[in-house]
């Protein structure tokens, strides 16, 4: 079979995985929460206000999606789905699911296109069999993925860093500056996705120092020598392109990036693991590629720096610094190692061809040991995707209460806000904890008495249900009926500083996303008392 009919085979497995599912919690709008924060800055372009009030993160992303909900727009206008611009920004908090699905396909296409770049970058630095191996491992990453449904940033910039090294080598082996150029405008749009980007001024800097090393004589001179310019400029203006606040917002976005840095220090309080590195390695890692994917990567990264110390000193560059930096953080969210998933899987892709070639030249033995090693990741993305696939619970609970629940009766819910069922306050009265008032809310105004309805979440994730509510359970409240959406006891893992309800790993139990939740109502004899029904 030839190598091109292989490889497409792998890129339609790899859209494959990142497609089933992509609807995942919808109609749901909080089941990844760092969409709408996206989508809304998308809003406020096609609004025409350029100012939007968010810059923890670059706006590229933003760009291109807005580019993407431009084109909806046109093709909604063609068939009369839409009168106008502002018709169509109103449709959002109408029907907001295109909106998701959009930003999601855009993520998924970005992932997909990741493995076509993996395997460009180990073809080039090895051979055709390499590259279709490590493709196969990077479409069937199990974090990679998994995070290529959300409509969010971290899978594009993955692309763009991962884009940015492979040409970086390159460049640098062949010595064409137009290589460099083209090296540091990928580096730029990374670094104008997610500031993360950044970092991969290590590869170029490693390259530079080689290219020093190799010129005996004038060292200082190659150090800084025109390569520079040609990378650092297109760096900087693809850089520009998602960084435009920094020149007319300036006061606002240093102040957003004290915020971020504090964050980033501070991280979650008591959720914060005693090592971030010894973490990422115990959870992110091992979870987010699995034990076998994991340990060939870092069985091949070292022999690697043996056998060929030049190239793995380019390839391992960025995932070494970056790791480095990640892991001092307190912010210490899985989905931070996703740009270092590809490194990982080119370095197991390497050991896994060199080492049963020196046993067989058998390509069919190559195939079978890859399939092997990345089969617990294939087996936890269709557990993810089955999962993903089924209604939220949070739906399932908003539905309920739209087809039994009389409109201006009130609820309260307990627990943590991510994992709230949206019910409309609009129609009932949504009694919400305000932790600084120590007061109950409804629409930002203290309330007093008790509700109608008590909704309480249950989770691995933390959550808390306030001693009050638990105090009102105890008079007066009747069980009415349980929402389950794993079975409690099994062992499971969790990003628990993240709100996304699908573990990482023990999929066993769990039917559908969201929290399990029980629900109770004020009793007959409470209501009787209050006059609020008859005798």
């Amino acid at each position: 079979m030839s190598v091109s009919v292989l490889l497409a085979g792998v890129i339609a497995l790899a859209a494959g995985v990142r497609i089933w599912g992509l609807g995942f919690g919808l109609p749901h709008s909080q089941a990844r929460p760092d969409e709408t924060q996206i989508i809304d800055v998308t809003l406020y372009f096609l609004k025409g206000d350029f100012k939007p009030p968010f810059y923890d993160y670059p706006w590229l992303y933003m760009w291109v999606l807005t580019g993407l909900y431009l084109v909806y727009y046109v093709c909604g206008l063609v068939t009369g789905s839409f009168q106008s611009l502002a018709d169509f920004v109103a449709s959002w908090p109408i029907n907001w699911q295109p909106f998701f699905l959009i930003s999601r396909a855009l993520s998924a296409a970005a992932g997909v296109a990741t493995v076509a770049v993996v395997y460009r970058l180990a073809r080039k630095l090895w051979d055709e069999q390499t590259g279709l191996v490590a493709a196969l491992f990077m479409a069937l990453a199990f974090m990679h993925a998994r995070d290529s449904h959300f409509g969010t940033t971290d899978v594009m910039m993955t692309l763009l860093i991962v884009s940015s090294v492979s040409v970086l080598i390159t460049a640098h082996l062949s010595g064409k500056r137009s290589l460099f150029a083209l090296a540091g405008l990928l580096g730029g749009f990374a670094t104008a996705t997610k500031y993360n980007g950044a970092f991969l001024a290590a590869p170029f800097v490693v390259s530079q120092l080689l290219h020093a090393y190799a010129s005996p004589g004038r060292r200082l001179a190659a150090l800084l020598d025109a390569r520079l310019a040609w990378f650092g400029v297109p760096f900087a203006l693809a850089l520009a392109t998602g960084i435009p606040f920094v020149f007319t917002d300036a006061d606002r976005f240093w102040g957003a990036m004290q915020a971020l840095a504090h964050s980033m220090r501070v991280g979650q309080g008591s959720m914060n693991p005693e090592n971030g590195w010894v973490h990422h390695f115990t959870h992110s890692l091992r979870y987010g590629l699995t034990l076998p994917l994991l340990f060939a990567g870092l069985a091949g990264a070292v022999a690697l720096a043996v056998r060929e110390p030049i190239r793995a000193a380019l390839l391992f560059a960025f995932p070494i610094v970056y790791f480095g930096v990640a892991g001092s953080f307190g912010n210490l969210f899985f989905r931070y190692m996703i740009p270092v998933v590809p490194f990982f899987v080119v370095a197991a892709a390497w050991l896994v061809t060199t080492t049963i070639r020196r046993l067989t030249p058998s390509g069919l033995a190559i195939g079978a040991v890859a399939g092997i090693l990345v089969l617990p990741s294939a087996i936890n993305l269709i557990e993810f995707d089955r999962i993903a696939r089924a209604t939220d619970n949070r739906v399932i609970v908003a539905e309920w209460f739209s087809r039994h629940v009389k409109p201006g009766e009130s609820v309260l819910q307990s627990g943590s806000i991510y994992g709230y069922a949206q019910i409309d306050n609009r129609i009932w009265s949504v009694w919400t904890w305000d932790r600084f008032r120590k007061a109950f809310i409804v629409q930002n105004r203290r309330t007093e008495g008790r509700p109608d309805w008590i909704l309480l979440q249950e989770s691995p994730l933390p959550s808390l249900t306030q001693d009050i509510v638990i105090e009102f359970l105890k008079e007066d409240y009747e069980f009415v009926r349980d929402f389950t959406a794993y079975t409690p006891g099994q062992s499971r893992v969790y990003d628990l500083q993240d709100a996304f309800f699908i573990p990482f790993t023990g999929f066993s139990g769990v039917t559908r996303p969201g929290p399990n939740f029980t629900l109770y109502r004020r009793s007959s004899t409470s209501l009787k008392d209050e006059g609020r029904i008859g005798p």
